[in-house]
C-alpha cells in the first residue's frame, strides 16, 4: 500500500476523510508540534515556564492525550518562529476541527477507557489487520452473536446495558462501511468456527454473515489451524492499525483479561505487524479458509 507523501514541519497537506476524525487530528496535530519544539531547541518543561502551562501540557498536547485550544496553538505557534500566516491559519483550523465530538462520545455509558483509543481511530485508518483466538472478530459479528459474547462476559449485564453494546459494535461496523473506509483484513483460530457461540441458529447466521463478507473487496479472513496458532502461541487478540499519512503513526491493540495495551511505539507495533504476518503466512488461504467456514456451516 502506497504511503503518502511526508507535509511539512507545519502544514497538514490533504488529509481527506481524516479531517472528520477528532482523534487522528489531535495525534497529527500534536505530532507537528513536537517537531516544531524540537527544530527550536526546547524542552516540554521549558514551553509550560514559558507559557503558564500547567506541568506536563505540552506533552499531553504532543500526544494528542490533551485537546490543544486554539488560543494555547497560537501561543506555541508564536513561540515557535512560525511566521507563515497561510499555514498558520490553517493549522488552527484543523485544530478547530479536532475539537468537535466524537460520535463515540455518545457511547461512554458502555466504552470503557482502555477500548476508547481503539474504537476512536480504526475508522481512520487505511488498514486493520487483526487476530482472534476466541470469538469472530467484533468488525465481523452479527447482533445475535454480539449479544451472546457479551452476555457470556464477566459481571450481570442488564438488557439495556446489552443492547448498548450491541449498538456500539454496529455504530463501529458501520464506520468502515463508508466510502474511503478501510481494508479489513482478519486471521481467526481455528477453534473460533468450532464453538457453537448462542446456539446453533445464532452460530449458522454468524457463518452465513462471514460468508457473505468473505466475498467483498475490503474484506479478508483467514483461518489458521490449531497446529499453527500452537506454534507462533499467540495467545492474545491483537489488532493493527496502518494509516495512509505518516503523520499519523501506525498503532498496535492487544487485549487482556481485565484491560488493554494501546501502543504508537515503533518496537511495540514492529513486533506485532511480524507476528500477524507470520500467522498470516501459515493460516489458510482465503480461498481455503471460505471452504472451511462452509464446511463448518455444513456440519450445523
Amino acid at each position: 500500500m502506497a504511503e503518502a507523501e511526508p507535509s511539512s514541519p507545519l502544514f497538514v497537506r490533504s488529509i481527506g476523510t481524516l479531517e472528520n476524525n477528532p482523534t487522528a487530528l489531535k495525534l497529527i496535530l500534536g505530532g507537528k508540534l513536537r517537531e516544531l519544539r524540537s527544530a527550536a531547541g526546547l524542552e516540554p518543561a521549558d514551553v509550560d515556564a514559558r507559557l503558564g502551562f500547567s506541568r506536563s501540557k505540552t506533552s499531553r498536547i504532543e500526544l494528542g492525550r490533551h485537546g490543544c485550544k486554539p488560543a494555547d496553538a497560537m501561543a506555541l505557534l508564536a513561540l515557535y518562529g512560525v511566521t507563515d500566516g497561510a499555514r498558520s491559519e490553517e493549522f488552527l483550523r484543523l485544530v478547530r476541527q479536532s475539537r468537535q465530538a466524537e460520535w463515540w462520545r455518545s457511547f461512554s455509558d458502555v466504552l470503557s477507557d482502555f477500548f476508547a483509543p481503539l474504537v476512536a481511530l480504526e475508522g481512520a485508518a487505511a488498514l486493520i489487520r487483526s487476530y482472534e483466538p476466541f470469538y469472530v472478530p467484533g468488525l465481523l459479528q452479527t447482533p445475535g452473536y454480539t449479544r451472546a459474547v457479551v452476555r457470556s462476559g464477566p459481571g450481570r449485564l442488564l438488557p439495556h446495558e446489552i443492547q448498548r453494546r450491541i449498538e456500539l459494535r454496529q455504530e463501529r461496523q458501520r464506520q468502515l462501511d463508508r466510502e474511503g473506509g478501510p481494508r479489513l483484513w482478519a486471521v481467526i483460530d481455528e477453534s473460533v468456527l468450532l464453538r457453537t457461540v448462542g446456539g446453533p441458529e445464532v452460530m449458522r447466521e454468524q457463518l452465513e454473515h462471514l460468508i457473505d463478507l468473505m466475498g467483498r473487496s475490503r474484506v479478508t479472513l483467514q483461518v489458521a489451524p490449531l497446529d499453527v496458532t500452537a506454534a507462533i502461541g499467540v495467545g492474545t487478540g491483537v489488532t493493527y492499525l496502518r494509516f495512509a499519512l505518516r503523520d499519523l503513526k501506525d498503532a498496535v491493540y492487544i487485549e487482556h483479561l481485565t484491560d488493554s495495551t494501546f501502543s504508537q511505539k515503533p518496537a511495540d507495533v514492529e513486533q506485532y505487524r511480524d507476528m500477524l504476518d507470520r500467522l498470516s503466512a501459515c493460516a489458510l488461504t482465503p480461498a481455503a479458509s471460505l471452504e472451511r467456514v462452509r464446511e463448518r456451516l455444513d456440519r450445523l
